[in-house]
C-alpha cells in the first residue's frame, strides 16, 4: 500500500513538472508559429517601398508658365490607392508656394481639393510636417496617426471610389522665371484601409472666403450636404483678425450642444498638448487632434450646424474645410 502511494506521488510530481514545462513553452511555440505564418503570408505586390508605399513619378504638367494655369492628367494612379501627392517646385527664380493662388485636384472631373499653396503648406505644418521650400505635399491621409486605419483613411482608393480620371490644375498669379513643376505620388495597393467603412470615403479640401466689415462675432454657415458617412476632420479659419470660434450642433433628437468653444490662445494650448503645431493667422477647429479619425465630426445626425467666428476688426477670413466624404457627395 505504501509502495503504491509513493508511486502515485512520484507520478503526479512528474506530471506536474511536464504540465508546467508545457505551460512555460507555450508562448514560445505560439510566438514562433505566428512569426512563421507572418513571414510565410503573401505580401501585397507594392509593399516593398518605403513604409509600404511606392513612390511614382506622375505624368508631367503642361503649360507651366510664369503666370497661368498648369495642368496634368495622372493615369498612373488608376487602379491604386493614392495616399499623398508631392509637388516639386523649381525654376530660374524658383516657383514658390506663395505664388500659387490655387491648387485643384479633380476626380472624374469633380473638384475634391481646392486650396492655395500657402494655406496648404500651413495646414501641413499644423499636422507637424516640416516645411520645405521646394516641396509641397497634398495629403489625403494622416501619416502621424497612431494606427494604420487612421493613417490611410481618406486615401483616394480609385477602384473602391470608381475614380477613372484624376487630374490637377495649379494656378500662379505671381510670376517666377522659367518655373518648373513636377509631381510624385505615394501609392498603396487597394483596398488601402483596414476598415471597409473608410474605403467608401476620400479626403476632400474646400475653401470659401467670408468678409466681415467690423469687429464682433459672426456666423459663417458651411454649405455641406449631409450624408450618412460624411465626417468633418478640421475647419481652418485663415485670417489675421480671428480671435475665437465656437460650434453648435443640433442632432436628430432635437438636442443642441455647443461642441466647440475656444479663444485663439486656449485653442493653441490644447493643440500643442496633442502634438499639433498651431500656425500664425490660422485658427484650426480640430475634431481629431490626436489623429483618430473615429473622432471626426459626423454629419449623419446633424439636423443643424451653427459656426461662429469672432474677429478683432474688418477683413477677410478664408474658411478651409477638411472632409472625409464619398466622391459623389459635396
Amino acid at each position: 500500500m505504501i509502495n503504491m502511494r509513493s508511486a502515485t506521488v512520484r507520478f503526479l510530481s512528474v506530471l506536474s513538472l511536464v504540465l508546467m514545462a508545457l505551460v512555460l513553452a507555450a508562448p514560445l511555440v505560439l510566438g514562433a508559429t505566428l512569426a512563421a505564418l507572418i513571414l510565410a503570408a503573401p505580401r501585397p505586390s507594392l509593399a516593398h517601398g518605403v513604409a509600404g508605399y511606392v513612390l511614382v513619378d506622375l505624368e508631367p504638367f503642361e503649360n507651366v508658365v510664369a503666370v497661368g494655369t498648369a495642368s496634368a492628367r495622372w493615369d498612373k494612379v488608376l487602379g491604386r490607392s493614392v495616399d499623398r501627392i508631392i509637388l516639386q517646385l523649381g525654376g530660374g527664380v524658383a516657383l514658390t508656394k506663395a505664388m500659387i493662388s490655387q491648387i485643384k485636384i479633380l476626380a472624374n472631373e469633380k473638384v475634391i481639393f481646392d486650396d492655395s499653396g500657402t494655406r496648404t503648406d500651413d495646414r501641413m505644418e499644423y499636422r507637424g510636417i516640416t516645411a520645405a521650400a521646394t516641396f509641397l505635399t497634398l495629403d489625403f491621409n494622416e501619416i502621424r496617426a497612431h494606427s494604420d486605419m487612421n493613417k490611410v483613411a481618406g486615401a483616394l482608393d480609385c477602384p473602391s471610389q470608381g475614380i477613372r480620371k484624376l487630374s490637377c490644375e495649379v494656378t500662379t498669379t505671381v510670376g517666377s522665371t522659367a518655373p518648373t513643376l513636377t509631381a510624385q505620388a505615394m501609392l498603396h495597393e487597394t483596398p488601402n484601409s483596414g476598415d471597409p467603412r473608410f474605403n467608401q470615403l476620400i479626403a476632400k479640401v474646400f475653401n470659401k472666403t467670408w468678409n466681415f466689415g467690423a469687429a464682433g462675432e459672426f456666423a459663417f454657415p458651411l454649405s455641406l450636404m449631409r450624408h450618412p458617412l460624411s465626417l468633418i476632420k478640421r475647419v481652418h479659419l485663415s485670417g489675421a483678425t480671428v480671435t475665437a470660434a465656437r460650434v453648435k450642433k443640433t442632432n436628430t433628437r432635437n438636442v443642441t450642444d455647443e461642441i466647440f468653444k475656444a479663444s485663439d490662445a486656449q485653442n493653441d494650448q490644447i493643440q500643442i498638448e496633442y502634438g499639433r503645431v498651431p500656425q500664425a493667422n490660422l485658427f484650426t477647429i480640430d475634431f481629431m487632434p490626436d489623429g483618430d479619425v473615429r473622432e471626426s465630426l459626423p454629419l449623419a445626425d446633424a439636423v443643424g450646424m451653427e459656426w461662429y467666428v469672432t474677429v478683432s476688426g474688418a477683413g477677410n477670413v478664408i474658411v478651409v474645410t477638411e472632409l472625409l466624404d464619398p466622391l459623389s457627395n459635396n
